[in-house]
C-alpha cells in the first residue's frame, strides 16, 4: 500500500463546556457537542476534520452527523489522498444532506494532504492575507453582562464587536448602547438570526443610527426565506446586508445576488463545505459582494481551517471566527498562531491546519 493511501478513519465526540452560553434569537448553546473526523494514511500522517453540529439551525444532529462520517470513512479507507479532489467530489455527492458531516470529512482530506505535502492549508488556498483579526461576539443577555463582557474584550485587544439582537428591542438598544461605552470608536456589526420583518429591521436600524451608532455590516435580519425582505433593506440601509441563514447553498446564493437581494454573504464551511464554498467565493468576488468568514461553534481545529480558507483566497471583508474565546478547554493543540487579542497568523503554520486533538 502506497504512503499515501488512506488506511483507516476514526470518529470521537468532541464535548467542552463554555465560559457563558452562546445564546442567539434562535436559541443557545451551554456547551460544544461536536463530533471529530480523523483520517490516518498508511504512512502515519494524519488529517483531522470537525463536525459542527448546530441542531436548532440546521436540524442535525451529532448522532446523525456521526453515522454520515463512519460512511465517508468506508467510501475513503484504500483510497490515494493524492487524489483528493476526487474524494472530495465523492463527498459532495454522498453527503450532501448532511453539511456539518461533509465540511468535517472534506476538512479532514484537505488537511491530511497537505500535511503531506508539507505545506499549510492557508498557501495551498493562494497565500494572500497572512494576517486576520476577528470580531468577538456579545451574546444576547442583559445589557449590564454586555458592558462588562465588551469592557473585558477591548481591554485584550478586541476592536470588534458583533451584537446578537432579536429577542428584546428595547433590550437590544440599551446593550447596544452599553457596548459603545465600553469600547467607544471600535467597529459594530449587528446579527439578528432572522429575528425580524425587514419593516422591523429598518425602523430598528433606523433608531439606532438615529442614537449615534451605525453597524459596518447587518446580518441576517429577516426570516431565512424572506429573500424579498433582504432585497428592500438591501436597497434601503446604508450598509451592507449579509445573508447567513438564507445562504445555505451555492444555488440560494446565486439567486440572491442575481435577484439583487443582498449585499454581503457569510461563508460558513459548515453549511457549504469546502467546494461550494470556494464557488460561493468566486461569484461573489465577480460580483462585488462583500464576504463574510463565518462558523458556527466551533473549537481551534475548525475555526483555524476557515481561519486558512478565508486567508489563503483574500478578499474577505469580516472575519467572525471568535468561538474558540467561548469553550474551556476543547482539547487541541497546536493553536499557538491563534492570539488573545483574536488575530490569526496564518503564516506559522508549517503543514496542514496546525491543528490536532491532544488526546
Amino acid at each position: 500500500m502506497k504512503s499515501t493511501a488512506i488506511k483507516k478513519f476514526s470518529v470521537t465526540d468532541l464535548d467542552a463546556e463554555l465560559f457563558t452560553p452562546f445564546t442567539i434569537s434562535t436559541g443557545s448553546h451551554k456547551s460544544l457537542e461536536n463530533a471529530v473526523f480523523t483520517l490516518e494514511a498508511a504512512g502515519g500522517e494524519k488529517g483531522y476534520g470537525e463536525a459542527a453540529i448546530a441542531t436548532h439551525i440546521t436540524g442535525e444532529t451529532r448522532a446523525g452527523t456521526v453515522k454520515s462520517l463512519r460512511r465517508a470513512g468506508e467510501l475513503l479507507a484504500g483510497r490515494d489522498a493524492a487524489d483528493y479532489l476526487g474524494a472530495m467530489c465523492l463527498l459532495e455527492k454522498t453527503l450532501d444532506g448532511n453539511r456539518a458531516a461533509l465540511a468535517a470529512a472534506e476538512m479532514a482530506v484537505l488537511d491530511l494532504a497537505t500535511r503531506l505535502q508539507g505545506v499549510s492549508l492557508w498557501k495551498f488556498f493562494g497565500g494572500r492575507s497572512p494576517r486576520l483579526k476577528t470580531d468577538v461576539t456579545v451574546v444576547i443577555g442583559g445589557a449590564d453582562a454586555a458592558y462588562d463582557f465588551t469592557l473585558k474584550m477591548r481591554r485584550r485587544g478586541f476592536k470588534i464587536f458583533k451584537i446578537k439582537t432579536g429577542v428584546d428591542m428595547d433590550e437590544d438598544f440599551r446593550r447596544l448602547e452599553a457596548v459603545r461605552r465600553a469600547a467607544p470608536g471600535c467597529a459594530v456589526y449587528l446579527d439578528a438570526n432572522c429575528a425580524y420583518t425587514a419593516k422591523e429591521a429598518e425602523k430598528f436600524l433606523k433608531e439606532l443610527m438615529r442614537r449615534g451608532i451605525r453597524p459596518e455590516v447587518v446580518e441576517q435580519p429577516v426570516k431565512k426565506d424572506d429573500i424579498d425582505g433582504l432585497a428592500y433593506l438591501s436597497r434601503r440601509l446604508p450598509m451592507p446586508v449579509c445573508a447567513d441563514e438564507s445562504a445555505y447553498s451555492l444555488d440560494d446564493v446565486f439567486n440572491l445576488i442575481r435577484r439583487n437581494a443582498v449585499t454581503a454573504v457569510n461563508i460558513k464551511l459548515t453549511k457549504l463545505g469546502f467546494l461550494r464554498a470556494r464557488e460561493v467565493w468566486a461569484l461573489a468576488r465577480a460580483k462585488g459582494i462583500k464576504l463574510m468568514m463565518g462558523e458556527m461553534l466551533e473549537s481551534e481545529l475548525a475555526s483555524c481551517a476557515a481561519a486558512h480558507f478565508a486567508g489563503g483566497l483574500g478578499g474577505f471583508d469580516f472575519i467572525d471566527l471568535d468561538t474558540p474565546f467561548f469553550i474551556k478547554d476543547s482539547g487541541m493543540k497546536g493553536a499557538s498562531f491563534l492570539s488573545s487579542d483574536g488575530v490569526y497568523s496564518l503564516d506559522k503554520v508549517r503543514a496542514g491546519i496546525g491543528i490536532r486533538p491532544a488526546r
